[in-house]
């Protein structure tokens, strides 16, 4: 099983053998023994002291002169200490185009199980080798995942740009905050781990995020303790479209709860992109072996070609260099033809997905699941309630917040007040009213005018401003609510009613959030105590 694999650029001070031996030394200790450096470089079959094996293979050794592109590979391989029948191989692959260039290094991280009865599961990890070289071998500047980028007022156009670009080539990872300032890991843990394939990009705390939004859009930040992976974007026919996995805190927590390894997760939704083009890149044992296979035919031909007994070996030595070339470009050409089928599926499903997202609902057929029945059918209970006459206050708050998505925001707050005023008997006029709100009210408030527009709207024994008369702590706090991690005091409200009764009296606060152009909904229900 494919685990692990990426792919970046090393300039040491001292070069290649800077490189070798440092792998040397992370195989020493990885195995409790001791890997010679030069030994490694010239290539060694040994096995190590708690049972590992080292191998390494190159195009030179210690006795000629290098040439180039000159290329390595070391492989460090160990069985599983916990599970029987798996075995682990790290491969680390260099290859240097001429001297004095710069080093591309690949990492390969893989197991070998012996049959499908070893069913142990795998947390995802990167191996240590990789946060070894980034330390110790100067990694290019072009190195994704060397610091923590920021992601705030000042930054967010340049975030957009660089999202958007379609030369991005790795995958880029928004960290945000709870309301308390506290991440749900830590963005230099996840940078880390994440160096060489994705950037990783910290939402500090106390940062303005309306304004964030505002400029980059809800669909690649994160606020509130979310993550939002983000992956190549693509061109379609609808233009650029950037997928994404999005962890929401309530999936932070469910995954927590449930034992797992946040950073291994991040990590693994990263890889399962990455891994496979990297891997196809991979500088392993077989390639540098076919490379000295290549040399020393070459070596064979020139000696051949200058003997005069040798001809008509010279002549069979080239053929087979012909054919091995041949089959080379074949699989070449096989591989950028997968490739390119490759990026046309992402590019189709990226149409898909910005479709789905233009719409911004779902289109159910006659093969509709149940998931997709279980989410449509509040809605459609909600405009028969509607077409009866008789929808509820919840129902009400589904109908508008699923058709006016871009104008207003329902909080969970407001919900649970609705489910809790279930006997309030005005029901349609309840619906009026927050018809209104999204409509007339709401269009009046874009175009620019005053809150004042609200007892034109709704008529002055429908709307307030504020409380008309001062409230105690107690009763601002009930009247608070939070939206993207801010508490937001909602005195504004719309009201039926004026007795003390559940049945006959409603008030809906809300607040206008002028930067999204959108009406927040805090609570739905019962009047509330000053």
């Amino acid at each position: 099983m494919l685990i692990y694999s990426s792919r970046f650029h090393l300039e040491p001070k001292n070069g290649p053998q800077q490189i070798v031996d440092c792998i040397a030394r992370w195989m020493g200790r990885r195995a409790g023994g001791y890997v010679e450096g030069k030994q490694l470089a010239q290539g060694i079959n040994q096995r190590l002291r708690d049972g590992s094996t080292a191998l390494s293979r190159a195009t030179f050794d210690s006795a000629s002169e290098p040439t180039y592109p000159l290329l390595f590979c070391a492989q460090l391989s160990h069985a599983d200490k916990d599970v029987g029948g798996r075995r682990w191989f790290s491969e680390v692959g260099l290859r240097q185009v001429e001297r004095q260039g710069p080093i591309e290094c690949t990492i390969l991280l893989r197991t070998d199980e012996i049959s499908p009865r070893v069913t142990a599961p795998i947390q995802v990890t990167r191996p240590l080798i990789v946060q070894t070289l980034m330390e110790t071998c100067e990694p290019s500047g072009d190195t994704p995942g060397l610091r923590v980028k920021r992601l705030d007022e000042t930054s967010a156009a340049a975030f957009l740009m660089e999202v958007e670009r379609e030369a991005r080539r790795h995958t880029m990872v928004v960290v945000s905050p709870n309301r308390d300032g506290v991440f749900a890991v830590q963005p230099e843990r996840l940078r880390s781990l994440l160096v060489g394939i994705a950037e990783v990009v910290e939402v500090p705390a106390g940062v303005d995020t309306f304004k964030i939004e505002e400029i980059v859009g809800g669909r690649y930040g994160a606020w509130g303790g979310a993550i939002n992976v983000l992956f190549q974007a693509r061109t379609g026919d609808r233009g650029i479209y950037c997928d994404r996995t999005l962890y929401r805190p309530a999936d932070i927590a469910a995954l927590t709860a449930e034992g797992k390894n946040l950073d291994s997760e991040i990590l693994a939704t990263v890889t399962h992109r990455t891994n496979l083009p990297y891997s196809w890149k991979h500088i392993s044992l077989e390639v540098v072996s076919q490379a000295a296979l290549r040399s020393q035919l070459a070596a064979s031909i020139h000696r051949a070609k200058n003997s005069d007994e040798a001809n008509e070996y010279a002549a069979l030595l080239e053929e087979a260099d012909k054919e091995l070339l041949a089959k080379d470009n074949e699989v070449a050409t096989l591989r950028q033809d997968l490739e390119d089928k490759a990026s046309l599926a992402y590019r189709l499903q990226s149409d898909i997905d910005s479709l789905k997202h233009a719409l911004n609902g779902r289109q159910s057929s006659g093969d509709t699941s149940e998931d997709e029945l279980a989410a449509i059918r509040p809605l459609r209970d909600a405009v028969a309630s509607l077409i009866g006459g008789e929808p509820s206050l919840e129902q009400s708050l589904t109908i508008i917040s699923t058709f006016f998505p871009d104008r207003v925001v329902v909080l969970d707050s407001a919900y649970e007040s609705a489910q809790d005023s279930k006997e309030f008997m005005f029901r349609k006029s309840a619906f009026d009213l927050l018809w209104s709100f999204v409509n007339d009210y709401w269009s009046a408030l874009d175009g620019g005018q005053g809150d004042m527009i609200g007892k034109r709207a709704f008529g002055a024994n429908s709307f307030a401003q504020n409380e008309g008369q001062a409230l105690t702590q107690m009763g601002k706090r009930r009247r608070t609510f939070t939206y993207r991690s801010t508490d937001i005091l909602m005195e504004k409200h719309l009201k039926i009613g004026v007795k003390d009764s559940v049945a006959e009296t409603l008030r809906i606060h809300f607040e206008w959030i002028n930067v999204e152009r959108r009406l927040v909904i805090g609570h739905c229900g019962k009047h509330l105590d000053f």
